[in-house]
């Protein structure tokens, strides 16, 4: 699920005439990856010191050749369904991710990644702290909002608020982590995130699955279940 591309700006506590991918300001304390910061003040001081780094890719230039392969490797490969908003400058931005995975438990990060050259992708990847809605089949048409350019989103039909922390929040998703940026790796056209989550708001289990598999939205139910109920 290809997300919208755009040129990054230059990020707050960086030189700006600092490459894309740079490492923090001389003398900037490293991110801790072994504490997960608190709401408030910790998480914006952990978000104001995101790593930035590049992984080096001169010798994978010669393999366009296994890209068709791979796609149609992952296209049988299903994945969970998310949908990232954050507050941008001006407004909430938003868009459908099913690279979300969970990297540890304690502390807790999850891990993502974006095609950050344009849209809100760009927006997302600037961000100090944002949203990740985990989906059930019942929010079906909020995943297919997102997942198109230019498709409405944030509103009036579309229930959702502002977090106090500021984050855009869609109502009708059970399942949401406020999450502050630990680290962004630039690996060929995309940015690689590692956030730590700092909130889960709502705890419901029972909804039904969506999952994306071979380019379309599927529902996990009993009948997919192959081994016997625990």
């Amino acid at each position: 699920m290809a997300a919208q591309q755009h040129e990054r700006r230059p990020r707050r506590g960086h030189d700006d005439g600092a490459p894309a991918g740079g490492t923090p300001e001389q003398g900037a304390e490293e991110p801790r990856l072994s504490a997960v910061p608190q709401p408030g003040a910790p998480a914006e001081h952990a978000a104001a010191e995101v790593a930035d780094l590049e992984v080096p890719a001169d010798h994978l230039q010669d393999l366009e050749h296994v890209g068709e392969a791979f796609k149609a490797a992952f296209a049988h490969h299903p994945a969970g369904v998310a949908i990232i908003t954050a507050r941008g400058p001006e407004g909430p931005v938003g868009l459908t991710a099913s690279s979300v995975s969970s990297v540890s438990v304690l502390p807790p990060i999850l891990g993502f990644s974006l095609q950050a050259r344009q849209g809100s992708a760009a927006l997302l990847a600037e961000a100090d702290s944002f949203l990740v809605h985990l989906l059930d089949a019942e929010n079906l048409e909020l995943a297919r909002s997102f997942a198109v350019s230019g498709a409405p989103r944030f509103g009036a039909d579309m229930p959702w608020e502002y977090l106090a922390t500021g984050e855009p929040r869609l109502l009708n998703v059970a399942r949401v982590l406020r999450a502050v940026p630990l680290a962004r790796i630039k690996a060929g056209p995309a940015l690689v995130f590692n956030a730590a989550v700092v909130d889960v708001l709502g705890h419901e289990g029972t909804g039904v699955p969506l999952v994306y598999h071979r380019r379309r939205f599927h529902e996990l139910n009993d009948r997919s279940a192959l081994d016997p109920e625990a």
